[in-house]
């Protein structure tokens, strides 16, 4: 396992991390509803990204959404991901909006193309991305941490 504080590695068995001595306890118990809750609130300190997925967290759920939703951000907005999510969805935005503008337009159709490209390269690939994190394992979920 590896600390979602400080990040480094905990043995299997350890009850607390060699280096910030946060129990694993803590980790193993730790929920992303109640990290929804806090990040509402604005209680970033208490807030922990963490590969750690908690039981709270349906691993073949977020997979889904992020296959079939993932390229508006689903699958962050489901974590509570917000600002991940809403990146998501505005390069989305941005690439299918200057795809589609007319020729007529005021903007030149090479640069409106280019700009298209861009945003929705980098949407797709952040999509992509995070569905193979999710496969392996090291997406990040928010989870609180109570020492």
């Amino acid at each position: 396992m590896k600390c979602p504080r400080c990040g480094n590695k905990i043995e299997t068995g350890e009850k607390h991390c060699p280096y910030c001595k946060l129990k694993t306890q803590v980790i193993v118990t730790a929920r992303n509803a109640d990290a929804k809750i806090a990040l509402k609130k604005r209680q970033r300190d208490k807030v922990f990204l963490s590969t750690y997925r908690p039981d709270d967290v349906n691993k073949t759920k977020l997979l889904l959404l992020a296959i079939f939703t993932g390229f508006v951000g689903g699958h962050c907005y489901y974590v509570g991901r917000m600002g991940r999510g809403f990146t998501i969805l505005a390069m989305f935005i941005i690439g299918l909006t200057f795809a589609s503008l007319p020729e007529t337009w005021a903007l030149h159709q090479y640069v409106s193309g280019m700009v298209a490209g861009t945003f929705g390269f980098v949407g797709i690939m952040m999509w992509w991305l995070d569905i193979l994190s999710i496969v392996c394992n090291r997406f990040k979920i928010p989870i609180v941490i109570d020492p």
